[in-house]
Order: structure tokens, then C-alpha cells, then sequence
């Protein structure tokens, strides 16, 4: 009898030390890309356009407001961050959304929304959007990107975004390349986000 006991007391011991072992390199691996991300981010660069954000097809874009929220999904239990920026224009506005899992910090989705010129004169907002459920239908496009929450009251990140198609009016442009566009060198970091699980559960 004594034999069974102390076997299963080596058992749950072992398991403690495995469990406790994944949970370190976890936290391992979380604060390597902490760094990583801390690392790649800049102080932010103000120009006459606003803040610095990335650049679109080789052009640099500028945002005049940006925040960031995360809530959780009720029914599925899913978490997500939406960090936004905005570009107010003289006539209307310019955004850039993205969307990262709130658990595992991952880029998923985005959605950007440009005043381009339109045939014949004026503009026309060239919206694109790209989503986790839709890659499979743009191949040639892909996204990436991380974001750190660490701060409970500022956000920083990157991302990087390839080959968005616009979703539709693109027969509508003056510039044909207009239809596809590549955002780099997208790093933020001191944007203000509130999470709704801290606010409702105070």
C-alpha cells in the first residue's frame, strides 16, 4: 500500500515540475518578444501631416489620433485588441485599423480606409480590408505584426501589411496602382487603449 502512495506522489510531483517548466519557458518566450518588439519601436516622428505612423506604397502616412480598445467576445470567450488611426483631412478622413488576438498578441486583420483620386476629379474612399477567415482567398496577400499590452494604459506594436486588394468602387480610380497597396515600416507604441475586462470587472 505504501508503495502505490508513493508512487502517486512521484507522479503529481513530476507533473508539478513539467507544468511549472512550460509555464517558465512560456513566460520566457513572452518576454523575448517584449524586447524584440520594444527594440523595433522608435520614438514617434511628428510632421506637419501629424504623427508618423508607416508608409503606403513608398508615401508617408501620418495619423492625427490614434487609440486602441480590448474586449472580449461573450459568446466565444475570443479576445481582441483594436488599435485605430485616424487622419483628419481637410475634407473627410483617412484610417488604419488593426485587429491582433488579445492572448496571443498576433496581427490578424486590418482594415484601411484612403481618400484616392477619382476619375474625372475629385475622390473616392478606397477601402481594403483583409481578415483571418478570408487569406484563403488572397493567396498573394499576407499580414503580420505583434503588439505589446504589458502597460495597462499604452499600447505598442508593428505590423506589416502586403498586396491589399481594395474591396470595390476600384473602377472608380484615376490610378489603376491604387487598387493594390503595401503598408511598412508601421511601428506605434504610447497609444492609449482601454480594456473593457479590467473596466467591467473593478
Amino acid at each position: 500500500m505504501k508503495t502505490i502512495y508513493y508512487m502517486f506522489f512521484a507522479t503529481l510531483f513530476i507533473i508539478s515540475c513539467n507544468k511549472e517548466k512550460v509555464n517558465k519557458e512560456t513566460d520566457v518566450v513572452k518576454a523575448e518578444k517584449t524586447q524584440q518588439l520594444k527594440a523595433k519601436v522608435e520614438p514617434s516622428k511628428t510632421t506637419n501631416d501629424g504623427t508618423y505612423l508607416c508608409k503606403i506604397n513608398g508615401q508617408d502616412w501620418s495619423y492625427t489620433k490614434g487609440s486602441g480598445i480590448v474586449s472580449r467576445d461573450k459568446k466565444t470567450g475570443k479576445r481582441t485588441a483594436i488599435i485605430t488611426f485616424k487622419k483628419q483631412l481637410k475634407k473627410g478622413s483617412e484610417s488604419i485599423q488593426l485587429y491582433y488576438d488579445g492572448d496571443s498578441f498576433e496581427l490578424e486583420s486590418a482594415m484601411i480606409q484612403l481618400k484616392l483620386p477619382k476619375k474625372g476629379g475629385g475622390s473616392v474612399s478606397g477601402v481594403y480590408g483583409f481578415y483571418t477567415n478570408s487569406r484563403h482567398k488572397y493567396p498573394e496577400s499576407d499580414l503580420s505584426g505583434t503588439l505589446n499590452l504589458s502597460d495597462p494604459k499604452t499600447v505598442l506594436g508593428n505590423a506589416s501589411i502586403k498586396n491589399f486588394k481594395i474591396k470595390y468602387e476600384k473602377e472608380l480610380l484615376e490610378n489603376a496602382d491604387d487598387a493594390v497597396i503595401t503598408i511598412s515600416d508601421l511601428n506605434f507604441s504610447g497609444i492609449q487603449y482601454s480594456d473593457m475586462d479590467a473596466l467591467f470587472n473593478k
